[in-house]
């Protein structure tokens, strides 16, 4: 199993040609309906169509349960390739196959086969990448597919497969240009995952949203599963070195299993892949194995570095920044930690990065390199309000003409012994943990 800083090492050339023509395709260019990557697919004689899969949709958790999922499937016996987005250090992490992540030099022949396509079926980038974890898993014979949803769920690309399961992990807020306004319309969304007859799994959701799915799914026919008709888990320990929890369903108690991934929510994450691989499985075995193999990016992924432990977070939405911001409290006290937080400016936020204030002595406000991000002044204004400042923490505002310098300075700021922090949380979006995650290792291999 490939960890963050072995991606890291692999990705530091230039991406090859094809891959680089499908990542200079604009991210935005969305195709609404699905005929699009129908239309691919039948050029490239449908991979998606010689595997079984399981379809997992939700705001926050999926990649997660994605994770979990396909360790679990794989460690009973079955040739499981999984595929989740976005990425952060590497394309690479998107496709794995019982495991290990896809090589770069595979990827890029695949994508051979793949751009000369566009003249006829102009795809987009997710579509593109898709099409490529289906070839992959198509030609690796693959028993099950487990598929993270991209965005929604009605019109993603990987909804044009015929699931034998479907999750969904939870409904709040995010992506409103897109899904829309209320829980109400985002849930709609989401659940075009569903199939008639094909079980849906879900995780917690609220008091007011379940009735509703409740009444689609009886209309459309779909079989429900909640988590409490799953089992139960409950938090054992959670640390700065460990999280762990007891897990037990129906069918078998599994007992005190260490998990990959730090914070309370994911123990709900682990019980509900365990559910998952049980409506897959006659019988579901070595689940502590699957779970300390499983891995997956910046979910509050720790590093120990120069005496101090570093978590990276891709956390990006109002729920996702709330659960991390609690997570740290819970594992340390507020005076051993700081917070680096830099936004996405499309990201649609309430209050949560205010959080960070009871769980941190400082918190450092920077922007990632790329993209379109808040800038620190203006994260200050919009959820660092003076008198909160002032009674509960210090709130640095990390500016730089040269980003790329500013970032550098940053990261030999926290690692030097005079920044008297022995937890140092960096959360925001999936480009602030790369930003700050590339360099932490550079440092490690100089």
């Amino acid at each position: 199993m490939k960890s963050s800083h072995q991606l890291f090492r692999e990705i530091s050339p230039p991406l090859p040609s094809n891959l680089e023509f499908i990542f200079n395709l604009s991210p935005s260019a969305m195709t609404l309906g699905l005929g699009n990557m129908r239309a691919l697919l039948a050029r490239i004689d449908h991979p998606e169509k010689s595997f079984r899969s399981v379809v997992i949709a939700g705001t926050n958790g999926k990649g997660s349960v994605a994770a979990y999922l396909a360790s679990l499937l794989h460690a009973n016996g079955l040739a499981v390739g999984r595929y989740t987005s976005p990425h952060v250090y590497s394309v690479t992490e998107r496709v794995w196959v019982s495991g290990e992540p896809i090589s770069l030099e595979r990827m890029e022949a695949l994508a051979s086969r793949i751009v000369p396509l566009y003249s006829t079926v102009p795809f987009s980038y997710f579509e593109a990448i898709t099409a490529i974890a289906f070839l992959e898993f198509a030609e690796r014979g693959v028993d099950y597919a487990v598929l993270e949803v991209g965005l929604g769920g009605r019109f993603d690309a990987t909804n044009v497969v015929d699931p034998s399961l479907t999750i969904l992990t939870n409904i709040s807020i995010d992506h409103r240009r897109i899904l829309g306004d209320s829980e109400e319309e985002i849930l709609r969304e989401k659940l075009g995952i569903t199939r008639e007859g094909v079980p849906l799994l879900i995780g917690n959701l609220s008091d007011g949203i379940l009735p509703i799915l409740e009444r689609k799914a009886k209309r459309d026919g779909v079989p429900l599963l909640k988590l409490d008709g799953i089992g139960t888990a409950s938090l054992d320990e959670l640390s700065v070195h460990t999280i762990r929890a007891k897990i037990r369903t129906n069918r078998s108690d599994y007992g005190e299993l260490r998990l990959p991934f730090k914070g309370e929510q994911q123990i709900y994450n682990a019980l509900l892949a365990v559910g998952a691989a049980e409506c897959l499985l006659e019988r579901v075995h070595n689940v502590s194995g699957a779970f300390e193999s499983t891995y997956l990016p910046g979910r509050f992924e720790a590093f120990k570095r120069s005496g101090k432990t570093f978590f990276l977070d891709v956390a990006h939405n109002d729920a996702a920044l709330s659960a991390s911001a609690e997570t740290l409290s819970k594992i340390s006290e507020p005076e051993s930690n700081a917070v680096v937080i830099g936004m996405m400016r499309r990201k649609e936020l309430m209050h949560s990065p205010g959080r960070f204030l009871t769980s941190a002595k400082r918190v450092y406000l920077t922007a990632p390199e790329a993209g379109e991000a808040y800038a620190p002044q203006e994260l200050l204004a919009k959820f660092f309000p003076e008198a909160a400042r002032r009674a509960r923490c210090e709130v640095v505002v990390w500016n730089s003409d040269n980003p790329s310098t500013g970032w550098d300075l940053l990261v030999r700021t926290l690692l030097h012994p005079s920044t008297r922090f022995s937890n140092i949380l960096v959360t925001g979006s999936h480009r602030t943990v790369e930003c700050f995650g590339r360099r932490l290792f550079e440092k490690e291999m100089e």
